[in-house]
């Protein structure tokens, strides 16, 4: 399920792309092999061995422009404007990870109720943080592995709720695998009941200004 955040996100050669939440690297090897050696992209993790895996992997598969940062994302990234703005840029939101319940039944017994405040928080800060060093046209994919609203929907009606240049890219905008997955609000919603696959939330967001 989680893949589907790249095919959302469409990265295109010669884009400059942020993995803000990067390890253990997958995503940002996929992305990588979709720039094909033109472009660049940028993987953050705030923890440095969490870093490790990410460019051992794409070393191995032998892709190109790939460069890792230790960076707590919910902290300013503007500093990072100094090499310029982000054509896309990808959040793969630290979560209750309730959607893989199915194949860790455990992980309920991990999560409080008072959890999913705190995660929001977190999930709010990165968000503000990427949103900051996005160019005007660019696409930014927010995801998580969850299906809880807290940590969804309320966390991205909450933020465009302050931002009138922002817009959720409709279903007609996204690649054609994918449309169907993708309800009328914009957002992709994945149920293991439904679609066999872990439960999962994405949207992708449009800065137009």
């Amino acid at each position: 399920a989680s893949q589907l955040e790249v095919d959302l996100l469409d990265p295109k050669p010669g884009e400059r792309v942020l993995d803000t939440c990067a390890a253990p690297g997958t995503k940002t090897a996929a992305i990588a092999e979709r720039l094909n050696g033109a472009g660049h992209i940028l993987a953050l993790d705030r923890h440095p061995r969490r870093l490790h895996p990410v460019g051992r992997g794409v070393r191995r598969l032998g892709l190109a422009a790939v460069a890792t940062l230790e960076r707590d994302a919910t902290k300013s990234l503007k500093d990072l404007l100094e090499t310029g703005e982000f054509d896309r840029i990808l959040i793969d939101a630290p979560c209750s990870g309730l959607g893989s319940l199915r194949r860790n039944p455990d992980a309920r017994w991990r999560v409080r109720p008072e959890d999913f405040e705190a995660l929001s928080k977190i999930q709010r800060a990165i968000l503000e943080s990427a949103a900051s060093v996005l160019r005007p046209g660019g696409s930014l994919v927010y995801s998580t592995c969850t299906i809880t609203p807290e940590e969804n929907e309320d966390v991205i009606r909450g933020f465009m709720a302050t931002r009138s240049q922002w817009q959720v890219a409709q279903r007609e905008e996204a690649p054609a695998a994918i449309q169907k997955l993708i309800d009328d609000d914009g957002f992709l919603r994945l149920l293991p009941h439904r679609h066999g696959m872990d439960g999962f939330f994405a949207v992708r967001l449009i800065r137009s200004t």
